[in-house]
């Protein structure tokens, strides 16, 4: 009965949270903010995969660019694959994307039960936690900033394999630990995780030398005693690490460029410099204004009007109360090395986070060299909920562990509680909005501590920890239902359906247009056209990848002259000299005989020689044939792709490949999956032995 009891304490509380998150679970309320960008390409991405393309081009945006994000939206994680899974089983895009949104999330959580289980060894206290985790912003912010749980994720999984392979160096945890890393190179941009991990390590070595020291130690014996595994995990990081190596060569090449980096805060001709002039990499003002913690998180929203918190806003961050009140009740305990080493890791990286206003962030930009290739300094505050939760319940330890044996020593621990508590209602007084629930949540606190302590009621450990339990769930419960009644305005359908891409000779002259409330936080027009697979009109603006030439040809062209132009993508010349013959459909002499994201093939029978040219984005990765013979592609006017092709019937192709082509993509997913299984089975054995 008690394995059972145990499980079905597990699912209960995932039962209660998709109670309670139900109306984005079954779709009435569609993914927002950069969820809904990362749906985007993960819809792009696995509709074309389906048609047999993997694709490394968008040809229906900003007239063509590089499928930049394909290296950075998690898409080669096992748990991805159940998209295109659950398609072929009949379900579609959208619902199959939050079903693999909230299997993530509840991995997450049942990571985060196992490390604090290793930290505290205590099964009570590990639920705790894994409530905690559950019900906090963690929970809800998902279905607005995915990214959080991409780089969170992996990371509570990375922790728990290190800490168990520092107890124990088995080839079971060594592989965990691997692909854990795998995970973390090929989710998004590894250098948040990298900032958590070197502040991590600089704390413990200083607070744990000595056991810093011997982990180094059993580390190299470990690796010589294991030669070849070494070298094979070694070998699998580089294979998951291959697509951002791959996005990395081509940011760097020059002929992709990122207006969306430079262009947010500065003038048209700073724009244009900044975009033309660095090849990767941002300055130190365009990173501190591009959502820092201190310019995304409004300390009024920490505690009060938490039943009015707008699903339009991406940067949710709350705990439950009575984390708080834990918090406040380690004031009265004595300091211990984990206390030190949890709360400098919330400091350090809360520090860097808030940006300039710290100071911090200056001098890691002057000395470490990634601190200029990642902005969003708030997804590093996506750490500090799991952190300052297992810093709460290893207080929550200590408290327990506090056993009065006399009547004054009961008095002075129930006045000290009572007083906290009383500290607290003060303080939550001071914001508007304070929802009731917090309040009593602050009862029923001073309540059970006082009835603890006092010794009134002598209750066996698991209830306890029930009771606790109840104190973790009562505050965010209400919150969570709040934001869902929020969240229903925003009500609307994306494109979640199979598309089979349909070359269209001519791009629309008006954009796509949605009164859904979505759209009016964050312009997400250009992932709607990927979502669907449908042209965007002729423009270009300030995205966050498109080539060189094109940005060039944008900022130095009217926008309805190059609008008027561009519209048609096949133009006719008999030579680049002369003017052009625009078609808007096929003709006798040029049709399209093949098409998808990456490569356009065409049937010509001219009576002269002609120049196609295609118009979408030039760059030298697009390689022509005439007959299936390579022959040179031209860079025409200014920004397009053009091929001579002489008089009679030909077939004309041009084709996309860039730097690792589509190898490095598969042979990522292949590895991280083999590796989850030989991951899985090591672990397995070992346990079994």
């Amino acid at each position: 009965m008690a394995p059972m009891f145990r499980v079905l304490s597990f699912i209960a509380p995932c039962l209660l949270w998709l109670l309670v998150m139900r109306d984005f679970i079954v779709g009435s309320i569609p993914v927002n903010m950069d969820t809904n960008t990362i749906y985007g390409v993960t819809k792009f991405y696995f509709n074309n995969l389906l048609n047999g393309v993997i694709p490394l081009w968008e040809p229906f945006v900003s007239l063509g660019r590089p499928f930049y994000a394909l290296a950075i939206c998690n898409l080669f994680n096992p748990f991805a694959q159940l998209v295109p899974l659950l398609k072929l089983a009949g379900i579609d895009y959208a619902h199959a994307f939050v079903i693999y949104m909230v299997v993530y999330f509840f991995a997450g959580c049942a990571g985060f039960y196992f490390l604090a289980l290793e930290i505290f060894k205590d099964t009570y206290l590990a639920y705790l936690a894994y409530l905690a985790l559950m019900f906090s912003s963690f929970g809800a912010s998902l279905f607005t900033q995915f990214t959080f749980l991409e780089i969170v994720v992996p990371a509570i999984w990375f922790f728990f394999f290190l800490l168990r392979f520092a107890r124990q160096q088995t080839k079971g945890n060594f592989l965990g630990l691997i692909f854990t890393k795998m995970v973390l190179i090929s989710s998004y941009l590894p250098f948040y995780f990298m900032t958590f991990y070197l502040c991590f390590l600089l704390v413990f070595a200083i607070l744990y030398f000595k056991d810093a020291l011997q982990f180094f130690i059993n580390c190299w014996h470990f690796v010589i005693k294991h030669w070849r595994l070494t070298v094979l995990c070694i070998a699998a990081v580089f294979m998951a690490a291959a697509p951002l190596l791959a996005y990395k060569i081509l940011d760097a090449s020059g002929e992709v460029v990122a207006p969306g980096r430079h262009c947010q805060y500065s003038s048209a001709q700073e724009c244009y410099d900044r975009t033309m002039g660095r090849q990767g990499g941002m300055s130190y003002d365009e990173i501190t204004r591009s959502g820092t913690l201190g310019e995304r998180m409004d300390m009024q929203y920490l505690f009060g009007n938490l039943d009015k918190i707008s699903y339009g806003s991406d940067s949710l961050f709350f705990l439950p109360v009575w984390i708080y009140v834990l918090l406040g009740l380690s004031l009265f305990l004595r300091l211990t090395r984990l206390t030190v080493l949890l709360s400098a890791m919330a400091v350090l990286i809360g520090l860097i986070a808030l940006g300039h206003a710290s100071g911090l962030l200056g001098f890691l930009y002057l000395h470490i060299f990634f601190f200029a290739y990642f902005r969003n300094l708030f997804f590093l505050g996506a750490f500090l909920v799991p952190v300052v939760i297992l810093l709460a319940v290893y207080q929550l330890q200590m408290l327990l562990a506090i056993k009065p044996n006399d009547h004054s020593a009961k008095k002075g621990i129930i006045c000290g509680v009572i007083v906290l508590h009383a500290l607290l209602f003060w303080f939550l007084k001071h914001f508007e909005g304070m929802p009731a629930i917090s309040y009593v949540t602050l009862g029923c606190s001073v309540v059970v501590l006082t009835l603890y302590y006092g010794g009134i009621i002598r209750f066996s450990l698991p209830v306890w920890a029930g009771i606790f339990a109840v104190l973790i769930l009562l505050q965010p419960l209400g919150v969570l239902h709040a934001y869902a009644v929020n969240a229903r305005e925003f009500a609307t359908d994306l494109p979640s359906m199979q598309v089979k891409p349909v070359f269209n000779w001519v791009r629309p002259q008006n954009p796509a247009v949605s009164n859904a409330r979505i759209y009016q936080f964050v312009h997400y027009e250009d992932f709607w056209y990927d979502m669907s697979m449908t042209d965007a009109p002729a423009k270009v603006g300030f995205p966050q990848s498109t080539t060189r030439w094109t940005f060039d040809l944008s900022e130095h062209t009217p926008a309805d002259v190059l609008a008027d132009y561009a519209r048609y993508k096949i133009v006719l010349y008999d030579d680049l000299q002369s003017a052009g013959q625009p078609l808007s459909g096929p003709t006798p002499q040029l049709a399209v005989e093949y098409f998808d994201v990456n490569t356009l093939r065409l049937k010509s029978n001219f009576s002269k020689p002609q120049v196609i040219v295609y118009n979408d984005s030039y760059t030298s990765s697009w390689k022509a044939y005439l007959d299936g013979t390579p022959v040179a592609l031209l860079r025409a006017n200014q920004a397009f792709k053009g091929i001579k092709v002489p008089a009679g019937q030909h077939e004309v192709e041009f084709s996309y490949h860039p730097p690792g082509g589509t190898w490095v993509y598969m042979t990522a997913t292949v590895a991280l999956f083999i590796f989850l299984l030989w991951a899985g089975f090591m672990l397995i054995w070992s346990n079994s032995r």
